[in-house]
């Protein structure tokens, strides 16, 4: 290795670990620091979730397909690296959820299923003249809030009532996070509305009062929806990380197997035997991989997680002569639990995003799994391709046969956010900042598994390892890398 230790080594190459090399090689370099970096990943390939393949003039994106435009810190790493003219935005349309057999437009003036205005929602056939009676109850009596975090699931169900939790919020939450609504941290879910419940107003009020400017896109913007990507997929944003990663020394196929405390440094000790020194390290890892890492200090660092990452696969599609059935006029729909049907939700991509599909085909991105139903993803594709063409004809009366399809597992790959959270990830951070300075945690197990969520968190733990850095007067060697 060489005479003195690197000035940081990142664990993981996903999109967490490659925009923190790259903030870090940025923040070194404007010091007038030759940065001595290397990012570590096990995979023969850098991008984590992130993977876009193309087939027979069909675009299709293996793990996430898109990222919300309103976070910025995406929007931000992408002019960075002179992506920005690449960017397509969504088209909009409306979106259903699957009731039976049947699919029911998701009431406008509502976020994530929650009212914001009360009106549509008292329209929609998706709840009985009880349910909606419920939810009106909260314009006018409801106790006061429980201190500190709870359960997401327990608070709307005290608010609004079983059947907005069961058929419209439940539902969508679960696409996102692929887990129980009732073991959801609200603090970390929905800080904004758990900050404004706490002065005793109504829920539907405090949610207008938050998203009342979210009304519908005037004339003219219908098809400016809410999500973005590239022409060539969501990877060309991985592989511009990589292409920019000139002063940073990366090694594939290299996993990570402990990290000591070596003299005033840390010890990297890979699998195949070699090591790297560090003066930090940047874990942009899964909680329990990174817990698995800690040298013995690290046994009195209190774990974030206390419930286990849920998995989940989607099957992509392709129709290259397009579909027929259900009037195809939207992006797609969820399906609540306990329905009977595998599926959780599905995309109708080539509406959603034209330009990843030929002129004329179709191309569905269907998704399985999750905390309820996590034993299907592990059946054989054929199994899962048969459960989710059965859901489809059924929900969509889709006749045709699909030309292909691919099926991605991501196992233990979606973090549950548990009550709590907030807290103890404040806790470790304290407990790892006192017995391993130098040490940062970031990535979906902690603050947010979106792509901006994500890039945010391997941004700042840059900024605060070159702080580190710089406050022990550690910039000012020239060495170069070298593994032993």
């Amino acid at each position: 290795m060489s005479a003195e230790p690197l000035h940081a080594v990142i664990i993981g190459g996903g999109v967490t670990g490659l925009a923190a090399a790259f903030r870090l090689q940025q923040g070194l370099a404007d010091q007038g620091v030759m940065p001595r970096l290397a990012l570590l990943e096990s995979a023969p390939r850098l991008g984590g979730k992130i993977r876009t393949t193309t087939r027979d003039g069909f675009l299709i994106e293996h793990g996430p397909d898109s990222f919300v435009a309103s976070k910025p810190a995406a929007g931000q790493l992408v002019r960075d690296l002179g992506l920005a003219d690449d960017l397509v935005r969504s088209h909009t349309g409306q979106a259903f959820i699957a009731r039976g057999d049947r699919l029911y437009p998701i009431p406008a003036g509502t976020m994530m299923g929650i009212p914001v205005r009360l009106g549509p929602l008292l329209r929609s056939p998706l709840l009985s003249p009880a349910g909606k009676l419920r939810v009106v109850r909260d314009l006018f009596a409801h106790g006061p809030d429980l201190a500190g975090d709870q359960p997401a699931g327990a608070f709307f169900r005290r608010r609004l009532g079983n059947e907005v939790v069961d058929r419209l919020i439940e539902p969508l939450l679960s696409g996102i996070y692929a887990g129980d609504v009732n073991h959801y941290s609200l603090q970390a879910l929905f800080p904004q509305i758990d900050r404004a419940s706490r002065n005793g107003r109504s829920l539907i009020r405090a949610m207008g009062t938050l998203y009342g400017h979210a009304k519908p896109a005037p004339a003219g913007n219908q098809n400016r929806g809410p999500f973005l990507t590239f022409r060539t997929g969501l990877q060309a944003l991985t592989a511009r990380l990589e292409e920019r990663l000139a002063m940073c020394t990366v090694l594939r196929n290299s996993t990570a197997s402990a990290i000591r405390k070596q003299d005033g440094h840390y010890r990297v000790e890979l699998a195949d035997g070699r090591s790297l020194d560090a003066h930090a390290i940047i874990l942009a890892l899964p909680d329990a991989a990174a817990t698995s890492l800690l040298p013995v200090a690290g046994s009195a660092i209190p774990p974030v997680a206390t419930l286990p990452p849920t998995s989940v696969a989607n099957v992509v599609m392709a129709f290259p002569h397009g579909i027929t059935g259900t009037s195809l006029d939207g992006t797609g729909f969820v399906v609540p639990r306990g329905t009977g049907h595998a599926i959780t939700a599905c995309t109708w991509s080539h509406l959603k995003w034209p330009h990843v599909a030929p002129r004329g085909a179709a191309l569905l991105r269907s998704y399985i799994g999750g905390a309820h139903d996590a034993q299907l993803v592990d059946a054989p594709d054929e199994a899962i391709v048969d459960a989710v063409m059965a859901d489809l004809r059924r929900i969509t009366q889709l006749r045709e046969t699909p030309a292909f399809c691919h099926v991605t597992r991501w196992k233990h790959a979606m973090p549950q956010y548990a009550v709590g959270h907030l807290d103890r990830l404040e806790q470790t951070r304290k407990a790892m900042a006192a017995a391993l300075p130098g040490v940062f945690l970031a990535g979906a197990s902690y603050g947010g598994v979106g792509l901006p969520d994500c890039i945010r968190q391997g941004e700042q733990a840059a900024h605060a390892l070159v702080d580190h850095l710089t406050q022990r007067n550690l910039l000012n060697t020239p060495e170069t890398l070298h593994v032993d």
